[in-house]
C-alpha cells in the first residue's frame, strides 16, 4: 500500500484574503471534510480504499503530502493560503487546527498590522510587504509543484485588507505568472449600519474591487452580509445545533467572530457545492465557469441555495435508510418549508423587475439518483418560477453524491437585478472621491485610475 496521496490532476488553491476570507475559507474547507466522512481536526487516509474514496471526492483541493503520522496514515492536507496584514486571524485558525492546515510556513502569509479599510495602502502594501518579501511564486509553488489550474479566492469587498489584497492578487495572477489559471471570486458585500466598515471609504474600495473582477476574474460570485444575516437568524435554532470551525477556537477570541458563525455555516454551504463541481468525478471543469460567462453582462453570479442549512445528522442510520433526505424529492420539499435563499440582496421582486431576457444560471445538482428528465424538469420549473430563466439559458451539473449525504442544490444566477444595487454604491464612490482623494493619492491611486474604474463599473452593471 502506498503511503503517497495520490498525485491529483488540475489542482486548486484557495488563497483567503483578510479576516472574513480566512473565516470562510476555513469553514469552507471543514464542510468538504464534514461530507466524505473526514474530521476536520485530524484528518487522515487510512489506507488505499479511504484514499481512493476520499481524494475522488475531495479532489484536486488536497495538497500531496508524503509524509504520514505514523503507521498507514496520511494526512488530508488542503492546498490553502491564508493572506492577511493583521496576523491574528491566521494564527487562530493554525492554532485551533494544526492538523488541517499543517504546513504553517506554506499556509499563511502575514503583515504587521491591517490596511486601515484603505484599498490604496492595501494594494500597495500587498506588492511592497507581500509579493516581494515572501516570493508569491515560490509560496504558490510549495503548494503545488505542478501547475494551478484555478484558484478558489473568498474576501470581503467593503474592508481594507481582503479587497486590495484580493484584487492585487487577481491581477498578479494574470499578469505576472504563466499559469493559466482560472480565478473564482467570492466577493461579500458589507451591510452598512451593521457591519464596521467606513460607508465612503468602503463604496470606494467595492469599485475598485468590483473593477478588478471585471478584469481578472473568470467567475465573479456575489454575497452580501444582510442577506446573510437575515437567513442566519431566521434559521438560528439550525445554526446552533451545527458544528463550526469558531466552535473551536479559544473562548477568549469568540468576539468578532462569533456574530459570523451562521453567516459563515451558510456562505460554506454554497462555496462547498461550487469546489464539489468540479473536484468530484464529473465532466465540468473549473474553466466552463468561464466559458459560461464569457459573453454575459454582468457577468457577476449571485448564489440559490437549497437548503438553506444542511442537516448535521448526515451519516445517522435514520438518513442511511430515508427515500427523501438525498432526493429531488427531499429539495422540494425544503422550499415548501422556506428552507432556501437568495444570498444575495435582492428578492424575487428585484428579479421579475429588474431582471433581463439574457439572465442566465448554471445548477449544481447533489442528489441521489441519475437526475433523469423528471428530475430535471421539477428544478427547471422551479428556476422558471424563481428567475424566469429560459431553459437553453440554463446548465446543469450533476455532482455525485455519498450514499449517506443529504442531496443540496446551490444555483448561481447571473442577472442583470444585482445591477441597482452596485449602481447605488458606485454613487455613493462617486460624491465621496473628493474627501478622500488626498489620503488614497498618497498610496498611489490616482483619480485618474478611480474615475476609469468607476467608469468600468457603471457600463458592466448598467
Amino acid at each position: 500500500m502506498s503511503k503517497f496521496a495520490p498525485l491529483p490532476p488540475a489542482p486548486v488553491i484557495m488563497t483567503c484574503f483578510g479576516h472574513c476570507g480566512i473565516g470562510l475559507g476555513a469553514e469552507t474547507y471543514r464542510r468538504l471534510l464534514l461530507d466524505v466522512g473526514a474530521d476536520p481536526l485530524k484528518p487522515t487516509l487510512k489506507g488505499e480504499k479511504d484514499e481512493s474514496r476520499i481524494l475522488k471526492r475531495y479532489g484536486s483541493t488536497i495538497l500531496r503530502f508524503p509524509n504520514a503520522y505514523g503507521g498507514n496514515e496520511i494526512p488530508l492536507i488542503p492546498r490553502a493560503l491564508l493572506i492577511d496584514l493583521d496576523p491574528r486571524a491566521a494564527n487562530l485558525i493554525l492554532q485551533s487546527y494544526p492538523d488541517l492546515f499543517a504546513l504553517r510556513d506554506k499556509h499563511v502569509i502575514s503583515g504587521a498590522g491591517g490596511a486601515a479599510r484603505n484599498w490604496a495602502e492595501g494594494r500597495t502594501r500587498f506588492i511592497k510587504e507581500v509579493s516581494t518579501k515572501y516570493d508569491m511564486q515560490k509560496q504558490l509553488a510549495s503548494l503545488s509543484p505542478e501547475p494551478v489550474r484555478g484558484f478558489t479566492i473568498p474576501f470581503a469587498m467593503g474592508g481594507g485588507t481582503g479587497a486590495s489584497f484580493a484584487s492585487a492578487f487577481m491581477q498578479y495572477i494574470k499578469k505576472d505568472t504563466k499559469e493559466h489559471a482560472t480565478i473564482a471570486s467570492f466577493g461579500l458585500l458589507p451591510e452598512f449600519g451593521w457591519d464596521p466598515v467606513i460607508l465612503e471609504a468602503s463604496a470606494i474600495n467595492i469599485v475598485m474591487n468590483l473593477e478588478h473582477q471585471i478584469k481578472y476574474s473568470d467567475c465573479s460570485i456575489l454575497f452580501s452580509n444582510k442577506r446573510l444575516r437575515e437567513l442566519a437568524q431566521r434559521h438560528e435554532k439550525r445554526l446552533d445545533k451545527m458544528s463550526s470551525i469558531i466552535d473551536d477556537l479559544p473562548k477568549e477570541h469568540e468576539v468578532g467572530w462569533k456574530d459570523y458563525r451562521g453567516m459563515n455555516l451558510i456562505a460554506a454551504n454554497a462555496m462547498s457545492m461550487f469546489t464539489a463541481s468540479f473536484a468530484r468525478e464529473t465532466e465540468w471543469d473549473m474553466s466552463n465557469y468561464r466559458t459560461w460567462l464569457a459573453t454575459k453582462r454582468p457577468r457577476f453570479a449571485v448564489p440559490w441555495v437549497i437548503p438553506i442549512v444542511p442537516e448535521e445528522r448526515q451519516w445517522s442510520s435514520d438518513l442511511m435508510t430515508s427515500t427523501k433526505h438525498n432526493t429531488m424529492e427531499g429539495i422540494v420539499e425544503h422550499i415548501n418549508k422556506k428552507e432556501d435563499g437568495i444570498l444575495f440582496d435582492i428578492d424575487e421582486n428585484d428579479i421579475r423587475d429588474k431582471g433581463g431576457p439574457k439572465d442566465s444560471c448554471c445548477a449544481l445538482v447533489k442528489v441521489k439518483g441519475d437526475f433523469e428528465a423528471k428530475e430535471r424538469d421539477i428544478l427547471k420549473n422551479m428556476i422558471k418560477d424563481r428567475f424566469h430563466i429560459e431553459d437553453a439559458r440554463m446548465i446543469f451539473i450533476k455532482i455525485p453524491i455519498l450514499e449517506t449525504e443529504q442531496a443540496n442544490v446551490t444555483v448561481l444566477v447571473n442577472t442583470k437585478a444585482i445591477g441597482p444595487k452596485i449602481l447605488e454604491i458606485a454613487s455613493e464612490a462617486e460624491a465621496s472621491w473628493d474627501a478622500f482623494k488626498d489620503e488614497y493619492g498618497k498610496w498611489g491611486l490616482s483619480t485618474e485610475e478611480f474615475k476609469a474604474s468607476l467608469m468600468d463599473v457603471v457600463h458592466e452593471f448598467s
